[in-house]
């Protein structure tokens, strides 16, 4: 699957279709709106020019949250020394919508109990 922000100055690819999408409601995933889809480091490309991406870092500095410098769309997120494993999330709504339109949302309680919320 590949994804672009809205100018088409960052484009990602992932290996593979994602299981589920997550829509965490921390301070932050909210004000954003993203709906994020993790893989390891290798699953995913993204192209861009170096400076075609500005990070933002906030609490505990795991994740550095990247966003496109020109349309200002939030493309992924990669982890920094601090968090435990390799980890990169990808904003699944800069896939086409029809691409994306069956996967699965799984709510997670990223503001509170840090836990899936199944309904």
């Amino acid at each position: 699957m590949e994804g672009t922000c809205h100018c088409k100055a960052v484009r990602i690819t992932v290996a593979q279709k994602p299981e589920f999408l997550v829509s965490c409601n921390c301070s932050l995933c909210h004000r954003y709106g993203t709906l994020w889809c993790h893989y390891t480091p290798e699953k995913v490309t993204v192209e861009c020019e170096e400076s075609a991406t500005k990070t933002y870092k906030w609490g505990d500095e795991m994740i550095d949250f990247h966003h496109c410098t020109s349309c200002g769309c939030v493309t992924h997120w990669t982890n920094t020394k601090n968090h435990p494993e390799p980890r990169v999330a990808v904003n699944a709504r800069l896939f086409d919508r029809t691409e994306a339109s069956d996967i699965k949302i799984r709510k997670f309680d990223g503001a509170d109990s840090w836990r899936f919320i199944e309904e």
